[in-house]
């Protein structure tokens, strides 16, 4: 067992973790679960040694466990699959697999390529994976990307494997395929801890759900004790009056943009549709099936080859993405750190990057940048400790919020969101959901790209699904629907 007595961390001020305690079982799945900032990525950083602990103790088998670092952590049996990608794709599969062992398969100053992919694909096996180490890298999905992410921490034999929001980025198939991986370790004896803002997959996964908030232990509870509803009051800490989704209100107005016969970069088309103010269109699929090239069609990202664009009933075919911005069109890309904000910017200097407030053009205006960016803090939610803060010191789900915060500062009258709640807890998937449809309501038009079933289902007024690059089914207002239906046209 992995035990850990009234740990404690700061990030210097900051409080992240306050006396929490938990137990870590062999062959068990527990599920971490709570709000954006409660402390669950830094608990299992702080177990697997990439953060030191600032008080507390813990023992691994009854004996003490004070790791230095997180190959001494691996040494001792513990093992973290970390939330963003972590894989050299100028590498090999086998590789990647056994980065940490590649001096073992030296001889006489060669390495022993034979015995190094016989061991990796043992691994492999051992879980289930689909592919072989003899497969091209750069054509694996991401769940794959993943799995050998698990391979790779497979490799150090260890007790214990921590699963920090690993399904954030996977389609909903990648996301199957790595619960399955966790389930082939649990019958294997390995103790899991999972985290997922995904409250489907941990009741799905987990045995036991530990629920933090504040950096603090709300309880522990078997998951068969609570329901999805329950655990939303518990992470949240208040019920979520109304229920997760708002109630669709008001007309939809004018055509704001409009496709017809299009042909994206990427190959995807024709596409036809119109989006209206004052409406939530949303666009279902499997990743790559041809939403986010729209988005990216429109937000200038990569233009259309063929067929035409209308924005307010005027021709618009955007050579670059400034000039989409420039045009009233605000776009929330799916990689938020490597194409929406910069994390070595603050929270003011992000909140404030598409439409920077200047004198004659040329100074920034720094008092009107504050009023932006605390408005869009106070609006969304943000947890920060000032607008000066570094926005890669923020959890995944506050970034989040200033991504959306950096396109509503603009002021947009078209919205593109692609998975606009990746990575995002369910209380603030409530808030911003609100912010959405009362946006909606005032005018502004919304098109969404969104591999979350619920997502697409509940805030969307009306619906297309994508596959093969092209639109498969059309559902307009009003249509009653159920996953099951949507599933059908996406596969």
């Amino acid at each position: 067992m992995l035990s850990a007595r009234h740990i404690s961390k700061f990030f210097g001020a900051s409080r992240a973790l306050n006396d929490v305690s938990a137990d870590f079982h062999p062959g068990e799945v527990v599920g971490l679960v709570g709000e954006n900032g409660a402390g669950k990525s830094t608990l299992l950083k702080v177990l697997a040694a990439v953060h030191p602990r600032t008080g507390g103790q813990a023992t691994l088998e009854g004996k003490p466990y004070a790791p230095k670092d997180q190959q001494a952590a691996e040494r001792a049996g513990v093992a973290l699959v970390f939330q963003e990608l972590n894989v050299n794709r100028c590498l090999s599969v086998a590789e990647n697999i056994m980065l940490g062992y590649l001096r073992t398969y030296r001889r006489l100053g060669l390495i022993d390529w034979r015995r190094m992919q016989t061991d990796a694909q043992v691994i492999l096996d051992r879980i289930g994976a689909d592919f072989s180490v003899t497969n091209d890298i750069n054509m694996l999905d991401l769940g794959q990307i993943k799995t050998i992410e698990v391979a790779r921490a497979l490799a150090t034999n260890p007790h214990f494997i921590f699963f920090d929001e690993s399904t954030a980025f996977l389609s909903q198939p990648e996301a199957m395929r790595l619960m399955a991986v966790i389930g082939e370790l649990k019958s294997q004896g390995i103790g899991v801890a999972f985290v997922s803002h995904h409250l489907h997959e941990v009741f799905g996964i987990a045995d036991r759900l530990i629920v933090l908030k504040d950096g603090g232990v709300v309880g522990d509870w078997p998951t068969g004790e609570l329901t999805e509803d329950s655990l939303a009051e518990l992470m949240v800490g208040r019920e979520l009056v109304g229920g997760l989704f708002p109630k669709r209100t008001g007309t939809p107005g004018k055509t704001r943009i409009e496709m017809r016969g299009a042909l994206t970069a990427q190959g995807v088309g024709p596409v036809d549709l119109a989006v209206c103010a004052g409406e939530v269109f949303g666009i279902g699929g499997l990743k790559g099936s041809g939403g986010d090239a729209i988005l990216s069609a429109i937000a200038g990202v990569a233009p259309l080859t063929k067929g035409e664009m209308l924005l307010n009933g005027t021709p618009f075919r955007p050579r670059h993405p400034v000039e989409a911005w420039a045009a009233g069109i605000a776009h929330l890309p799916g990689d938020r750190t490597g194409d929406g904000v910069i994390t070595d910017f603050s929270v003011l200097e992000n909140l404030t990057l598409a439409d920077r407030p200047a004198w004659a053009g040329i100074f920034s205006d720094k008092s009107c940048m504050k009023d932006i960016a605390q408005t869009q803090i106070a609006t969304l939610g943000i947890k920060t400790d000032g607008v000066g803060s570094m926005v890669g010191s923020l959890s995944g789900g506050n970034m989040q919020k200033v991504l959306l915060g950096k396109c509503l500062a603009v002021t947009p009258t078209l919205l593109l969101l692609n998975n606009p709640t990746r990575g995002v807890d369910i209380g603030a998937k409530a808030e911003i959901y609100r912010v959405i449809r009362r946006l909606a309501a005032e005018g502004l038009a919304v098109l969404m790209v969104t591999e979350d079933l619920p997502e697409l289902l509940g805030l969307s007024d009306r619906v297309i699904v994508t596959r093969n690059g092209t639109i498969s089914q059309a559902f307009d207002r009003g249509a009653t629907l159920n996953e099951q239906e949507v599933v059908k046209w996406m596969m």
